[in-house]
């Protein structure tokens, strides 16, 4: 997995580099299988600036495998990490949903059907 970690009015620290990392590497093995071409966009943005409090502080996470189209969340919090957990649940869930939906659930083709003159 590729992960770019961006900020933005919010110094990137190693810590909050880790955490991003460790969360999605989590989340994306559980529903991808460790797919190895994998590349993650983190956008962390202070909306409002540092010091002014309220709902601010906002996750965007953007998924890229190759052959799928992207996968794309945003979550806004109070707290950044609250912010890359509820955006990072958001990403899986949204995984999970579009591979079932990939999936063939329809049954045979019409062609394996016998037909009456068989």
């Amino acid at each position: 997995m590729q992960l770019i970690v961006r900020g933005v009015h919010i110094q990137v620290t190693d810590a909050l580099r880790e955490y991003c990392e460790v969360h999605l590497g989590r989340a994306l093995d559980r529903v991808l299988g460790g797919e190895p071409a994998v590349q993650v966009e983190v956008h962390l943005v202070d909306t409002t600036g540092e010091n002014k409090g309220g709902v601010d502080k906002e996750a965007r996470i953007t998924v890229h495998v190759p052959g799928h189209p992207a996968l794309h969340v945003t979550e806004q919090s109070d707290e950044i990490h609250r912010a890359i957990s509820a955006a990072v649940d958001r990403v899986e869930r949204a995984a999970k949903k579009y591979l079932e939906r990939r999936h063939d659930h329809s049954g045979p083709s019409l062609a394996d059907l016998p037909t009456e003159g068989n």
